[in-house]
């Protein structure tokens, strides 16, 4: 890897953990711009960079660093909302893909089908803790109305800026 490339790569994270910290609770789950974050990511950094630094974001968070939005610690496994942080690194692989089309459009659909990714293994981790885990019984509406409704208009304007702004800084990146 080449200097540039680490560089990159530790810029990205500082900018995923910042995104993470800017946090309001409305519930088990905080709004935060972490979905910005991790789609932009993204779009920058090529799959093996980006799952690098989601990889490093869960395993110092994991380890008692405080860089998710509720703090850090072995035990956020058991939070809730640990699985949309593993849909983060999910999403990369949908989010982040290279090929020819470059077009705003393609970063739109990308950036869709990665929140989709998150949403979806957000869910279902959520479904596993509360029901499985913590035995709530609430019933899948119930964790939809807490888990995803709130927060699906912010996230699909999130994967528009994210697309409007690595558009608009896509040229001065490929730059060596």
């Amino acid at each position: 890897m080449k200097i540039k490339d680490i560089c990159m790569m530790g810029i990205m994270l500082a900018i995923l953990i910042i995104c993470s910290k800017l946090s309001f609770d409305i519930g088990p789950i905080p709004i935060t711009l972490q979905t910005f974050a991790v789609i932009i990511l993204s779009f920058i950094l090529k799959l093996n960079k980006a799952l690098i630094v989601f990889g490093v974001y869960i395993v110092i968070g994991l380890i008692g660093v405080p860089v998710f939005s509720g703090g850090g610690g072995f035990e956020y496994v058991l939070k809730p909302s640990f699985g949309f942080i593993i849909g983060f690194l999910l999403s990369s692989f949908v989010a982040g893909i290279k090929i020819k089309d470059d077009s705003f459009i393609f970063y739109i659909i990308k950036g869709l089908l990665g929140l989709l990714i998150i949403d979806v293994v957000g869910i279902i981790y959520m479904i596993i803790i509360m029901n499985g885990y913590y035995h709530y019984g609430k019933s899948l509406l119930y964790i939809l109305q807490i888990g995803l409704l709130p927060f699906l208009l912010k996230d699909i304007l999130s994967v528009f800026i994210a697309a409007l702004v690595y558009s608009r800084i896509k040229p001065v990146l490929e730059k060596d």
